[in-house]
């Protein structure tokens, strides 16, 4: 019923904080194997999350996007194999807060609008 009413985008805003939660995970692991030798670091992919929200059209609901776990290729790899390279991983984890944040936001806005119709002040 909720979903119909924002026309599926509080299914697809959890499906955005789903995907920044993943990423998080994935980041975070990459920095915890910083120094292990022969650790590849990884990434995922969010195109699959905006192909899937485009493709519907308003009123559709949000199909769930299998995320998918890419080799983040960060750069050339150190002697021991490991390519994860700590700035980048850095400033991938704070892009991913950054939309985190932002998807959030527009949830709020969007029960906010809702409580304010509930109680009639619209």
């Amino acid at each position: 019923m909720l979903s119909r009413l924002f026309e599926g985008t509080v299914d697809r805003l959890s499906q955005g904080l789903a995907f920044a939660r993943e990423r998080q995970a994935v980041v975070a692991r990459n920095i915890a194997n910083a120094e292990t030798p022969g650790y590849q670091a990884q990434d995922v992919v969010f195109d699959d999350l905006l192909a899937s929200a485009s493709s519907g059209g308003p009123g559709a609901p949000a199909a769930a996007a299998p995320s998918r776990q890419i080799p983040a290729r960060d750069g050339l790899a150190r002697s021991d194999g490991n390519d994860v390279h700590l700035d980048r991983q850095m400033a991938r984890l704070a892009e991913t807060q950054i939309y985190q944040q932002a998807l959030v936001q527009i949830l709020s806005s969007h029960f906010t609008a809702l409580k304010q119709a509930i109680s009639g002040r619209v």
